[in-house]
């Protein structure tokens, strides 16, 4: 009763989400109810909490605000950039090497795994180089944000070489170490679940093959038709906003852009370098937030720069960029917050605890846990709208099973949670990498969240069935033999019979 008790809130807010379109109102009816719940209906104590909670995320300069100033200060460096027609020239000279329409959505796909330090920057940062080019050939925002969803995550879950990879061998060093494996290092492990994240793999192949055969199903579809009709519904009021600022002058040049967003790129790396105390090594193990704040302070003023270089715009023409900038990103970083607010009431209800718990008490087959804890991984992600606290909660759990149970399937239960947890994170409307896809894409969130959602609940399908042969099986080429049929299947059945879409 208690574990179903405590899954009320969130399924509330996802049903009111899909139902009423607004975000917020849902959010917040999400949040209230299930403080209601924690506090056994005690509006005061309820109050105090939701107060004191927000008081925490609003007070917290180490996590929350440098994300939200990172939220708003991209906000001003776009608007700055597009005063400057920096912004359409990049699209007018990445327009004359595109060629196509799938092209412009393979630079968007590539972009995704060639920047793979973080989610939240390949997400943020993608979406502003993306956008002048998928606009041109009337490419939804809604698919947009999904190319840049799906290979957010999925790039930096396989790659060591970026925050998560730091943070899930870290956790896995402590969970073998309580455990007492020592069959293998955390390092050693987490190279040995690359190959295992059938989701991460399969999200990315999936991606290339929506392009390729240009695959639009449920809403996804009714967005791109009316995006080439020129009336693009998953366009955020934000998106509309900063389109409409006018260029001040035409002196703006792409390299102003291009310059723009690598010194972005190397500020961030310079700032993840300093946390670590220039020991590159233990780079990717610091917290990227201030990092991504910082970098993003210094480019604003180097965007500033460009924009009175060209000696056309004022310092009030500047006022004004600032000011459209915050205003465009507000919503975004509105629906950030009472998503984390959300989160941390659901952690009052011990959701995860309670499915944990459940887990542990349900005696499984080894073999039938890899897949199971798949699911499970996806919806505890789901419900509560963090996959790193997935991992953290998970992770541990399953090696206390199978440390006793079944040694060698460990590394697999292992990769069916991380895979799980991504899953669970595609299809969350709480999750922030879902929030801030929407937001560099400038689409609806509802917009991302209903289009998305059918792509990886199909994805999610077919990594189920490669890690049930894996976890009778354990012969990884069998696994991928049965994912590419699969596949094929997707193709032959969700394929248009002829594409009418212009390329």
């Amino acid at each position: 009763m208690e574990l179903l008790l405590s899954l009320v809130p969130a399924l509330l807010m996802i049903i009111l989400v899909i139902i009423t379109k607004k975000v917020i109102l849902s959010l917040s009816v999400g949040i209230i109810f299930g403080s209601l719940i924690s506090h056994s209906f005690n509006v005061l104590d309820s109050t105090t909490f939701i107060g004191n909670t927000l008081w925490n995320i609003l007070t917290d300069f180490s996590w929350h605000m440098p994300i939200v100033g990172f939220l708003l200060l991209l906000g001003i460096i776009t608007t700055l950039l597009t005063i400057t027609n920096s912004t359409k020239a990049f699209a007018d000279f990445a327009v004359s090497k595109i060629k196509n329409k799938k092209s412009a959505q393979y630079v968007a796909w590539l972009l995704g795994i060639i920047i793979f330090i973080d989610d939240y920057f390949n997400a943020l940062v993608i979406g502003e180089i993306s956008k002048p080019i998928t606009d041109r050939y009337k490419i939804s925002r809604a698919k947009l944000s999904y190319i840049i969803d799906s290979t957010s995550a999925p790039v930096v879950i396989l790659l060591p070489l970026s925050t998560w990879g730091a943070y899930i061998i870290g956790t896995l060093t402590d969970v073998f170490e309580k455990v007492e494996y020592d069959v293998t290092t955390g390092t050693g492990a987490y190279w040995q679940m690359i190959p295992m994240q059938f989701y991460a793999i399969v999200a990315l192949i999936m991606v290339f093959i929506v392009i390729k055969f240009n695959i639009n199903i449920g809403k996804m579809k009714t967005y791109e038709i009316k995006a080439n009709e020129g009336n693009d519904l998953s366009s955020s009021k934000s998106g509309k906003e900063i389109s409409h600022t006018k260029p001040v002058t035409n002196k703006g040049s792409k390299w102003a852009l291009i310059t723009t967003i690598l010194s972005l790129i190397v500020l961030i790396l310079g700032g993840m370098l300093y946390e670590a105390k220039w020991d590159i090594s233990q780079m990717l193990t610091v917290d990227i937030t201030l990092p991504l704040f910082r970098g993003a302070v210094i480019t604003t003023f180097i965007a500033i720069i460009f924009a009175l270089s060209t000696k056309e715009v004022s310092l009030k023409n500047i006022l004004h960029s600032v000011k459209t900038g915050i205003y465009s990103m507000l919503p975004a970083s509105i629906i950030l917050i009472t998503a984390w607010t959300l989160v941390e009431v659901i952690d009052k209800l011990n959701t995860g605890e309670y499915l944990a718990k459940w887990i542990v008490e349900s005696q499984f087959n080894p073999s039938l846990l890899v897949p199971i804890m798949f699911i499970i991984g996806g919806f505890i992600a789901f419900m509560t709208g963090t996959s790193w606290g997935t991992f953290g909660l998970l992770l541990p759990i399953v090696g206390e099973i199978l440390a006793i149970s079944s040694p060698a399937m460990m590394l697999p239960a292992m990769a069916s949670v991380l895979s799980g947890a991504i899953l669970g994170d595609h299809c969350s409307p709480i999750s922030d990498t879902t929030v801030l896809s929407a937001t560099g894409a400038q689409s609806k969130l509802d917009a991302h969240f209903s289009s998305q959602l059918p792509y990886a609940l199909i994805a999610g399908f077919i990594s189920f069935v490669a890690f049930i042969v894996y976890g009778f099986t354990s012969n990884l080429l069998l696994s991928y033999a049965v994912i590419a049929i699969e596949l094929i299947i997707f193709i032959i059945i969700t394929k248009p019979s002829s594409d009418h879409t212009t390329n």
